[in-house]
C-alpha cells in the first residue's frame, strides 16, 4: 500500500513540474513527457488552487463546527447555511471564470498556457552581455599592472 501512495506522488509531482517523468513511461513517450507540465495552464493552476483552498477551508469549517454548543440547535444550523452557501458562491466565481477564460481560448484559437522560453531568452540575453563586457574590460586594461582578472588569481594561487 504504501508504494502505490508513493507512487501516486511521484506521479502527480512529475506532472506538476518540467523535466521529470512519471515512474513507469515507456521509452518512447519519455521525451514528451518531460516537456509536460500542467501547472504552466492557467486554468489547471487556477483548479488545482481553488481545490485547495476549498479544502482548506473545509476542514476549518469543519473544525468550527465542532467547537459550536451542541446545546444550541440554531446556532448550528446557521453555521451549516452560510457554510454551505459560501461554498456555492465560491465554486459559481471559479467556474464563472474558467469558462470565460475557455470561451475565449476557443474563440481566438489562443492558449492560456505560460511560457517559459521568454525567460530563458532574457537569461542568455543576460549571459551573454556580461560576457562581452568581461572580453571588453579585459582588453582594456590588458596593460593596467592594477587590474587582475579573476583567472589570474585563481591560476597565481594553484600554480
Amino acid at each position: 500500500m504504501w508504494s502505490s501512495l508513493v507512487n501516486i506522488a511521484q506521479n502527480a509531482a512529475a506532472f506538476l513540474s518540467s523535466n521529470k517523468v512519471p515512474p513507469g513511461t515507456p521509452l518512447a513517450l519519455q521525451d514528451a513527457m518531460r516537456k509536460e507540465n500542467h501547472l504552466t495552464s492557467k486554468k489547471f493552476f487556477i483548479t488545482f488552487t481553488a481545490f485547495i483552498g476549498l479544502l482548506i477551508f473545509y476542514f476549518i469549517s469543519i473544525g468550527v463546527l465542532f467547537l459550536l454548543p451542541q446545546e444550541n440547535r440554531e446556532i448550528v444550523s446557521g453555521y451549516v447555511t452560510i457554510f454551505t452557501k459560501t461554498i456555492e458562491i465560491v465554486a459559481v466565481i471559479i467556474a464563472s471564470y474558467l469558462g470565460v477564460q475557455a470561451a475565449i481560448d476557443f474563440k481566438y484559437g489562443s492558449t492560456s498556457n505560460y511560457s517559459n522560453e521568454i525567460v530563458t531568452s532574457v537569461q542568455q540575453i543576460e549571459e551573454n552581455v556580461i560576457q562581452q563586457r568581461t572580453i571588453e574590460y579585459a582588453e582594456k586594461f590588458k596593460d593596467d599592472p592594477s587590474y587582475a582578472p579573476i583567472e589570474w588569481v585563481f591560476n597565481q594561487d594553484n600554480g
